[in-house]
């Protein structure tokens, strides 16, 4: 390859878009996106296929922000299945098993993933297309302290259709009256006038 070519290439990489995603509404500007394709490497354990989209707040992994662990994330799960309290009790403890037990290996920290819960409720009495979940993960932070971490959330389920399934979960360990829920609650209810009335 001539060195005219390597420098158009090297041009082209250099300027190309970031990926955007594809469910997540648009967060601000410093929210750093991620997307993971299933079968998730750190959580094998769930034989879900789609993807997973994760906007991250610029004090994630920083212990003395306010913004700290707070973090969105989206799937799409294009699998006959089943997304009722049982389901995602399941899934949220098989997937921080799975991120802490994984993160933790790399890191050098001793988690025992075994105290790894999830509580969650439907915050409605029928199941809708539309349907509201909360509680909360008593997890670790695997990425900086290694330290017991409890995450409050907030998840929207939207089924699509039989195959198709949105979900959409805000989460902090910050109370659920403070400041960071206003960011995180306008997110979902973004996503949800997205995708609620939209027929694919």
């Amino acid at each position: 390859m001539t060195t005219k070519c390597m420098s158009l290439l090297l041009s082209m990489i250099a300027t190309e878009p970031p990926p955007q995603p594809e469910l997540l509404p648009e967060a601000p500007a410093d929210w750093r996106f991620e997307r993971i394709d299933f079968p998730l490497s750190f959580a094998p354990e769930i034989t879900l296929t789609g993807f997973e989209e994760l906007r991250f707040a610029p004090g994630m992994f920083k212990p003395e922000s306010d913004t700290y662990f707070t973090y969105v994330f989206a799937m799409k799960i294009t699998d006959d299945v089943t997304l009722d309290t049982m389901g995602l009790h399941s899934l949220l403890e098989t997937y921080f098993r799975g991120l802490c037990r994984t993160v933790a290996a790399e890191k050098k920290f001793d988690i025992d993933t075994s105290k790894i819960r999830a509580h969650i409720r439907a915050d409605q009495p029928v199941a809708p297309k539309v349907r509201n979940f909360s509680g909360s993960v008593a997890s670790f932070d695997p990425f900086v302290t290694g330290k017991p971490l409890t995450l409050n959330f907030e998840m929207i389920v939207i089924d699509m259709s039989r195959k198709d399934h949105r979900i959409f979960a805000a989460l902090s360990p910050k109370p659920a009256d403070s400041p960071n829920w206003k960011t995180l609650r306008t997110l979902k209810d973004q996503f949800v006038e997205r995708w609620a009335q939209s027929p694919k």
